[in-house]
């Protein structure tokens, strides 16, 4: 080989030489401690609870615990991930961050499941290791039967997809549902007498306490929710009677629930019964979800929503009903729904 072929070999051989350590001092590469780590995989979650009437972010405000589930593209179980600090969830910014292999992934995340007064759990048949498909979360049997446990602690439930990258941060956003209602039921006697809540019992009838992973309803059986709190209510002035004689006071007799998601498409509606303690005999029974629906359009006439993202969103209800002072019979033809007056001309409605 004569000198030219040699030096053109040792050219070439240095400059190869050079830019393999050129890539090497600025790529990531564990097994050399002086040359920079690799960035890690991962995904960072934002939770977020506006999914209600006033369309304003309430996670921060709402959520003291939180867990989150997640699956492979394929439904296989990969990891649980908790935070049980109120704290660390009251802050606006929080966000959890997840490391895991390069893939494709699915998580649900519950709100209110790990607390120490939460009133969901997993059914004892869940194994969620089994894969997403067995994931189910029902209402905690002790909350329909136990009057400490009537008060429900508020539930959520949220799902995204989201994928990791190799030695990336990506960012995705659970939206979460509340599942949880506030019903409150009041009954006034039409003239302003005086009225005694002991003289009534009152329960709503519903099938609403198993749900699977995507938060729909499976039929579990009818259940009564009874009142966590009955009271006797009196306010101030209201309006004046027929033969224009003031009241002074109004009396109310108040029952309060909290029930499990209300929805609209399944077999059960649920409904609400008020009977006479003394006798059993029926005040009133009527599917309440009916009355809810009314006044969707009123609420919100320029961004139109379907019944059940109505339902979903509205979390808190209030019924007024007004009673015969004599024998405590329902006047069918007057009711108040969320400070809506209805005049009902058809008392099977």
């Amino acid at each position: 080989m004569n000198g030219k072929s040699k030096h053109l070999i040792l050219t070439i051989g240095a400059a190869i030489a050079a830019a393999s350590m050129a890539i090497l001092s600025t790529s990531c590469n564990a097994l050399y401690e002086d040359l920079p780590e690799c960035d890690p995989s991962t995904a960072t979650l934002r939770f977020v609870y506006d999914y209600n009437m006033e369309r304003a972010n309430a996670f921060h405000k709402q959520v003291d615990c939180l867990t989150l589930y997640i699956f492979d593209e394929e439904g296989n179980y990969v990891a649980t991930r908790t935070e049980r600090s109120a704290e660390q969830l009251g802050d606006e910014d929080y966000r959890m961050v997840i490391e895991l292999p390069e893939g494709n992934y699915h998580a649900v995340a519950y709100g209110g499941i790990e607390c120490d007064k939460g009133s969901f759990r997993h059914p004892a048949s869940t194994d969620v290791t089994r894969g997403l498909s067995d994931l189910r979360v029902e209402l905690h049997p002790d909350c329909l039967t136990d009057d400490t446990r009537r008060a429900l602690h508020n539930h959520y439930h949220g799902s995204v997809d989201f994928a990791i990258s190799a030695n990336e941060n990506t960012g995705a956003t659970v939206e979460m549902m509340r599942n949880t209602n506030s019903v409150q039921v009041a009954l006034q006697h039409v003239h302003g007498s005086p009225i005694d809540v002991n003289d009534f019992d009152f329960s709503i009838s519903d099938d609403n306490t198993l749900f699977d992973a995507d938060n729909k309803l499976i039929p579990a059986g009818e259940i009564a929710y009874l009142p966590y709190e009955q009271l006797n209510f009196t306010t101030g002035t209201a309006e004046g009677r027929a033969d224009d004689q003031a009241i002074t006071e109004v009396s109310a007799a108040v029952a309060r629930f909290h029930t499990s998601r209300l929805y609209k498409q399944k077999p059960t509606s649920p409904t609400l019964l008020v009977t006479r303690h003394s006798d059993g005999s029926t005040v009133l029974r009527l599917p309440i979800i009916n009355y809810m629906l009314m006044f969707k359009e009123n609420h919100d006439a320029t961004s139109p929503m379907s019944d059940q993202e109505y339902l979903d969103r509205e979390n808190s209800w209030r019924f007024v009903f007004f009673l015969n002072d004599s024998d405590n019979s329902w006047i069918s033809t007057k009711i108040v729904v969320n400070d809506w007056h209805v005049v009902i001309n058809n008392s099977e409605f």
